[in-house]
């Protein structure tokens, strides 16, 4: 075998392994559960991807990109959505078509002078499942910085709909309505 058939061939198969690992081959589930389970398996490496891919962009920086190190297990125990103070004469739908997702991601930065700044961050991911599979409609997130005894302050929540998290969410959902459809 020539060495460029064996670099095809590998690279080839590397990407075929991968692809089938990425995704789980059971594609996109339409119980919130397994959903949430699969999109944390795979969030870390959809997200350091964007960063790779954004880095390309960025700027010399005191601090080097975010890399995502870990999501944590879903939390799928919804938040009130509906504001009970006042009465809407309109009859709302037994079921709420809003799906709420909670999860956390340590994150760790790495400075030009060799500090290490982890983060753990707190995610609400709003969902809504379409004839065309399911669609984020919002994230929040609250962030969490050390300090000095090793606990972790939180942020008040912000709209992260666009951030590097939210991306990945989009993307994952993409690909998992994509490999459904195969």
């Amino acid at each position: 075998m020539t060495i460029f058939n064996s670099l095809f061939l590998s690279c080839y198969y590397s990407q075929n392994v991968l692809a089938e690992n990425v995704i789980n081959p059971q594609k996109c589930p339409d119980n919130l559960e397994n959903l949430g389970d699969l999109l944390v398996k795979d969030l870390a490496d959809y997200g350091n991807r964007i960063i790779q891919r954004n880095r390309i962009f960025s700027h010399d920086l005191e601090f080097f990109p975010i890399y995502i190190i870990t999501v944590g297990k879903t939390d799928l125990q919804p938040l009130p959505l509906k504001q009970t103070q006042y009465k809407s004469p309109i009859k709302l739908q037994e079921e709420d078509p809003v799906k709420q997702i909670f999860f956390t991601t340590l994150e760790r930065q790495y400075s030009s002078n060799n500090r290490i700044i982890e983060t753990q961050n707190f995610h609400w991911l709003l969902l809504t499942k379409t004839p065309q599979g399911w669609r984020m409609i919002m994230l929040l997130t609250k962030l969490g910085y050390p300090n000095d005894s090793q606990n972790f302050i939180s942020s008040p929540p912000r709209d992260s709909s666009d951030g590097i998290i939210a991306q990945s969410v989009k993307l994952w959902l993409r690909d998992c309505q994509q490999f459904s459809n195969n």
